[in-house]
């Protein structure tokens, strides 16, 4: 799959600003545009709220209390991290290479475990959606599938507190996650 390139540092700011919208006003509040500054900055993440066809649920692929790390920086690269919790701790080599065969075998069942707990990514960043949205284009993944992919979430900041929302599904079996983050250092509580 072809990779994203990446328009020079220079140009970014300018395109950003133009892919934004209406700069007026304060981002989250409705009406008012998002501005690529109002997402600069690194976030933790507080909580993934999930919802199915049956009502609230456990969210199956982050599992019941996710952390993470999102960053956006001005130049328009972003990179995100989420890890299930809770994880099964184990040792490894330093070196994360096994010495022998048999050791291998062994971490493999503990690798693959490791790899579903645990979801990264790097690329671009745009603001979209008239300044409703923000877009990623998926440089690398640690799921290899999802370079060059595009992902596209609702988004909202006030307070401190920025928040993705994600609709999908067939009919009749629609999905809701929310992602709710704080601003890394902001002194604001994310709550319900």
């Amino acid at each position: 799959m072809p990779r994203t390139k990446l328009p020079k540092a220079a140009a970014l700011p300018a395109l950003l600003l133009a892919a934004s919208g209406s700069l007026a006003g304060a981002a989250g509040r409705p009406g008012h545009a998002l501005r690529p500054s109002d997402l600069v900055g690194a976030w933790r993440l507080v909580r993934i709220d999930y919802s199915g066809p049956d009502g609230p649920a456990v969210d199956p692929f982050y599992g019941p209390a996710p952390t993470g790390l999102i960053v956006y920086d001005a130049s328009g690269w972003m990179s995100v991290q989420i890890v299930s919790h809770p994880r099964r701790a184990w040792r490894s080599h330093a070196d994360r290479r096994s010495t022998s065969p048999t050791a291998a075998r062994g971490h493999a069942a503990l690798k693959a475990a490791a790899y579903d707990g645990y979801y990264a990514y790097y690329g671009a960043w745009r603001i979209v959606g008239g300044g409703t949205a923000v877009e990623h284009v998926v440089s690398d993944s640690l799921d290899p599938a999802e370079d060059g992919h595009r992902y596209r979430q609702q988004v909202r900041v006030a307070n401190g507190c920025m928040t993705f929302t994600n609709r999908g599904g067939p009919a009749g079996a629609r999905t809701t996650r929310v992602k709710v983050w704080a601003r890394v250092g902001a002194h604001e509580r994310c709550a319900g």
